[in-house]
């Protein structure tokens, strides 16, 4: 079998082609790449007997290389920019189909290095994101931001210098720097850089590179947990400070997770989980009326703006949200099964916490969240409080909860 060489062709223009480049597609039996740079590659490589095909659906290709690869014919697979950043690499890699192939990569000049360079600004320091073709929350966003220096974005139509900016603002980093560049190389290369009130009206091309510096970058700190006293109680049930420590430290909160706390109760997990996670989001789902009411007024008390509160049955609204990076279910409804299943169906790896006291519904738990193989886990946590009779004191112990957790 033959080698695949995916070659990176820099930015676009002639002027920033690699010479290893050019020699690779040359010696080739067949060059595939996009068939709008088709013409350029072949007035670049000239006189040469290698064959030049369109690039088609991802998959289609990768058939055709693999077969092209079986008669033992060299293929160069040519891609903008750097292939080992955010390009096919991965994506090939990461397919069955090339288990079997022999790969090599000639490197490109990135459109971030371009930007990089035409302002004059080192990337050690920086992150190096996509949102081109990537679902990332406006939180996330925000937090990378917050604590670096720099971040240099790769952008795409709808999820660019503006959308950028819009965040920026949403979120009141007003003091950082955006930078931007647009058609990179070519005669017609765009600069602009502004504050984020400046570059929020501004249109730009689809395809361009951003980056945000931010003067004062710094960590978010997780805030301390609650006592049971801080909260509005009212005669709803509430998980104990000591389980709620437990499960929080089980979730491993992200500051920009996106959580979902079913059967929220009073809203102690959910109120806990959106000061972990101030660039996220919470969905807290609970069916009492009573209940929600309670969730409201602690939500207005420590003043979450990123929880949100769903009423209704928890199988039921859980097909409502939105896709979460954690999940807390206190309270099913008997709906555990139902509720897994949604969750399951997202098809995402989601670690999911489940608490249960009862033994019907440890049972259950037990059962469906063993049936996951990966990071399955249970422990049982008994908590006694003491507490004084006459001159001594006694241990009075809650129920025993089981706390599972296991990543669906």
């Amino acid at each position: 079998m033959s080698q695949l060489t995916i070659v990176g062709i820099g930015p676009g223009s002639a002027d920033y082609f690699m010479p290893a480049a050019r020699n690779c597609m040359r010696d080739a039996h067949t060059v595939i790449a996009a068939k709008r740079i088709l013409p350029m590659l072949q007035e670049v490589c000239g006189d040469t007997d290698a064959e030049f095909c369109p690039m088609g659906k991802i998959q289609d290709t990768f058939i055709k290389i693999d077969t092209l690869l079986r008669e033992d014919r060299s293929v160069a697979l040519v891609v903008s920019g750097d292939p080992l950043m955010y390009s096919l690499y991965k994506t090939i890699l990461n397919d069955d189909i090339s288990k079997d192939w022999e790969i090599a990569v000639i490197p490109g000049i990135g459109s971030m290095q371009m930007l990089g360079a035409a302002f004059g600004e080192t990337m050690e320091d920086a992150l190096l994101v996509s949102v081109h073709g990537r679902s990332h929350s406006p939180g996330m966003v925000a937090l990378w931001v917050t604590e670096h220096p720099k971040v240099f974005f790769l952008c795409s139509k709808e999820q660019g210098p503006a959308w950028l900016s819009q965040i920026m603002l949403d979120y009141h980093l007003d003091d950082v720097e955006v930078y931007v560049g647009a058609n990179l190389s070519y005669e017609e290369q765009e600069l602009t850089t502004g504050s984020p009130a400046d570059m929020v009206r501004k249109e730009f091309p689809s395809l361009c590179v951003a980056m945000i510096k931010n003067p004062h970058p710094k960590p978010v700190m997780r805030p301390c947990f609650l006592s049971d006293e801080d909260f509005e109680r009212g005669k709803t049930p509430m998980t104990k400070e000591e389980i709620r420590v437990l499960i929080l430290h089980k979730m491993k909160i992200h500051p920009d997770d996106i959580l979902w706390d079913i059967g929220a109760g009073t809203g102690s997990i959910s109120i806990e989980c959106a000061r972990q996670a101030p660039f996220g989001e919470v969905y807290s789902v609970e069916r009492e009326d009573a209940a929600v009411e309670l969730i409201r007024k602690n939500k207005e008390k420590f003043g979450v703006g990123n929880l949100k509160i769903y009423h209704g049955d928890a199988a039921q609204q859980a097909k409502k949200l939105p896709v979460p990076t954690k999940v807390f279910i206190g309270g099913s409804g008997g709906k555990l099964r139902e509720i897994l299943e949604v969750i399951a169906a997202f098809h995402k790896n989601i670690p999911v916490t489940v608490t249960a006291v009862t033994l019907e519904t440890i049972s259950e738990a037990g059962e469906l969240l063993g049936g996951y193989d990966s990071d399955y886990d249970v422990i049982q946590a008994t908590i006694g409080r003491g507490r004084k009779i006459g001159s001594y004191h006694i241990m009075d112990t809650n129920n025993p909860v089981m706390i599972f957790t296991a990543v669906i």
